[in-house]
């Protein structure tokens, strides 16, 4: 209770003051406001829950209330009225009112009234957050994985997707950050709105100001109509700007307008036009460097950058590669038409110390060229592309410890693998299954290394 904020608004001074001594009386924190309009003004200082009268001068209650619930649907409101009628309330239930309460106010009854707000809303909070898990956990928003670096990251995006901070999603490329940009939009208060993407980096610069703002009929040559830019498109929702240090300055200077005025104009016009479109932005580049160079504005970049959030590389998560492939493997069985079930133990190995320069991305393309290459339900090392075996991760990346001294002359995978085939075999008379069970691999996967390596 000490942490329920409740909003108290009625024009009426004396009626203000009984329920704010009464509220503080059992505990709660209270603030009280004369009008609608002093109400809509503080609603940034997150209450949590709002008691409102329905007859007001000016803004009276049930306006109010609508313009409350656009903008926090999940807030509850219990509305007061010293009028009994049916018409009333069902109205403002209609408009998303928790509960309707008559003056003078029952004292039972609305600390009853308050006790079942909070418990619903807390039960929503619930749900949401099992829902946000089981879709997490499920692959629905592609996010897949269980490690530390990725909870890190998924905790803070869970921070902020409920406010309306400017996020910039920082990570290498192929990290998935426009999967995070997607969960910040799902677990926001316009998850019912579009979700609208630009790759700055794929639009030439004399085209970006058109491609975001929009453009009018005659603006330029080729303009052969007005269009709405995705700015205007995302209204309601969530605008994301992949590769935001592609942009143009110019477009930038426009963009920092916006996010200060939440208005802009289509090229070619002079005509505001106000949306509701939340902004997040991501980079694989440092904009502090750019910054220094005079390629991005700095300005922009504290307005973009109050929430950053960095997506790890996958060589920082590899206990999450085995759900990865798993991923892969379901998603693309039907497209290649093969019932791929799981990757062998050898080849995990193989791709566990693989440093993924190009990320996730990588190891699903990886997995696709394997997919193809097998005959068998397994993934086999032998099936996987030449290029993962030339690049393992540097054992003491993550510790920064200084690594062992090696030998400059390296002996090639392939080199190896062939000597071992021949030493267990060896070792065990020829005996196939023997030497296979030696080394820890199925008599398929020996068989076929065999033949791989010219040894049968």
């Amino acid at each position: 209770m000490a942490n329920e904020l409740i909003f108290v608004v009625d024009d009426s001074a004396p009626l203000r003051g009984l329920m704010k001594a009464l509220l503080e009386d059992q505990g709660y924190a209270v603030r009280d406001f004369e009008s609608g309009n002093a109400l809509l003004e503080a609603l940034d200082d997150c209450p949590s829950l709002i008691l409102l009268d329905v007859m007001m001068p000016g803004l009276d209650g049930v306006e109010t209330l609508k313009q409350v619930k656009a903008s926090h649907p999940q807030l509850p409101v219990i509305m007061l009225t010293s009028v009994d009628k049916v018409e009333t309330a069902v109205e403002v239930i209609k408009q998303g009112a928790y509960d309707y309460l008559l003056k003078p106010v029952d004292e039972p009854r609305l600390f009853t009234c308050l006790e079942k707000a909070f418990e619903q809303r807390n039960l929503v909070r619930k749900i949401h957050h099992l829902q946000s898990e089981v879709d997490r956990l499920s692959g629905k928003d592609g996010i897949i994985g269980k490690s530390k670096a990725l909870n890190e990251a998924l905790k803070k995006v869970h921070q902020v997707s409920a406010s309306k901070a400017g996020v910039l999603i920082l990570g290498e490329t192929g990290t998935g950050k426009e999967l995070i940009a997607r969960a910040i939009h799902r677990n926001s208060s316009c998850a019912t709105g579009p979700f609208v993407d630009i790759n700055c980096g794929a639009i030439p610069e004399t085209l970006q100001e058109s491609e975001l703002f929009g453009h009018k009929k005659g603006s330029f040559t080729g303009a052969t109509e007005s269009r709405a830019g995705k700015l205007e498109l995302a209204d309601g929702g969530t605008l994301f700007l992949d590769e935001v240090a592609e942009m143009s300055l110019a477009t930038q200077a426009k963009l920092l307008r916006f996010l200060q005025e939440k208005s802009f104009e289509r090229v070619g016009d002079n005509q505001k036009i106000q949306v509701d479109t939340r902004v997040v932005c991501a980079t694989n580049k440092d904009l502090k460097t750019l910054i220094e160079k005079g390629s991005f504005r700095e300005d922009l970049y504290y307005r973009i950058a109050v929430f950053p959030i960095e997506v790890p590389a996958l060589r920082d998560r590899i206990e999450d590669i085995p759900l990865l492939c798993t991923h892969f493997l379901k998603k693309y069985q039907e497209e290649i038409g093969k019932e791929i079930l799981s990757v062998s133990d050898e080849a995990m190995q193989v791709l566990q110390s693989y440093s993924w320069p190009g990320n996730i991305r990588q190891l699903e393309n990886t997995l696709y060229h394997a997919m193809i290459v097998t005959s068998y339900d397994t993934i086999d090392a032998d099936c996987l592309p030449e290029g993962i075996f030339d690049s393992p991760t540097p054992a003491n990346e993550k510790t920064n410890e200084k690594p062992a001294p090696v030998s400059t002359t390296l002996t090639p995978y392939h080199d190896v693998v062939k000597q071992t085939l021949k030493q267990a075999l060896e070792q065990t008379g020829g005996n196939i299954p023997g030497a296979a069970r030696e080394l820890g691999i199925s008599r398929s996967t020996f068989y076929r290394m065999l033949k791989k390596y010219q040894l049968n």
